[in-house]
């Protein structure tokens, strides 16, 4: 019985994204509490907010169709952009304050490649193109299936002025789907979505969206 207890309340949660953040916030809030009660309870704000937004809400489970990609956070449709020049469409979603910040995989496959791009941490329009050195992260998703390089799903968050912390949850090479957690950004990261142009895209700027549930785009 004991055990239970102790491995219900008081295990180490490592497949919760985002822990060592709620970690080192926690311990932040106790010693500014023991020093200055005020800058205590500004830290036990500071603890609650990051709780919110690092939670992992209950869902129904995604009924993802082969061909179709899905919204990987909840938040709001900010841009659809067409690049005739790549023959890509990129969807750029951000979540509100108290959505959860943590990303889902929007397609059945898996991750092919995960880069960090090193830069800067300068702000861009809700439907402007960052700069080149714009700080960034990348995770390329293959659908699942004889797929090449060129059905290649690409979900970048980028860094902004109050966007510092973003982080990856899986390794490359596992297979993934919508209901599995693969990133997060703190604090309401832009996130663009790129596909080829061969899918119709389902969305228009200033939709709702919701994790796992809003098709963003369908091939079929």
């Amino acid at each position: 019985m004991i055990k239970a207890l102790f491995g219900k309340y008081f295990h180490v949660p490592r497949q919760q994204p985002g822990w060592p953040i709620l970690a080192i916030a926690g311990g932040l809030t106790a010693i500014f509490s023991a020093l200055y009660l005020p800058l205590g309870l500004i830290g036990l704000a500071g603890f609650i907010y990051l709780k919110i937004i690092l939670r992992m809400p209950k869902r129904r489970q995604p009924d993802i169709k082969a061909g179709q990609i899905a919204a990987p956070i909840d938040g709001q449709i900010l841009m659809i952009h067409h690049d005739r020049k790549n023959a890509r469409y990129l969807v750029r979603v951000r979540p509100d304050w108290f959505n959860s910040h943590i990303a889902y995989a929007p397609i059945d496959g898996l991750i092919d490649q995960q880069i960090w791009y090193d830069g800067d941490f300068t702000a861009f329009g809700d439907a402007e193109m960052p700069g080149p050195s714009c700080a960034r992260q990348e995770i390329i998703f293959l659908p699942s299936g004889d797929a090449s390089f060129g059905d290649r799903i690409a979900m970048t968050h980028y860094g902004e002025p109050f966007v510092r912390i973003l982080q990856s949850c899986l390794p490359e090479g596992r297979q993934v789907n919508p209901s599995m957690a693969v990133a997060l950004g703190v604090v309401r990261p832009k996130i663009d979505i790129s596909f080829p142009d061969s899918y119709l895209v389902m969305v228009v700027p200033g939709k709702r969206c919701l994790a796992g549930e809003t098709i963003l785009a369908d091939k079929s």
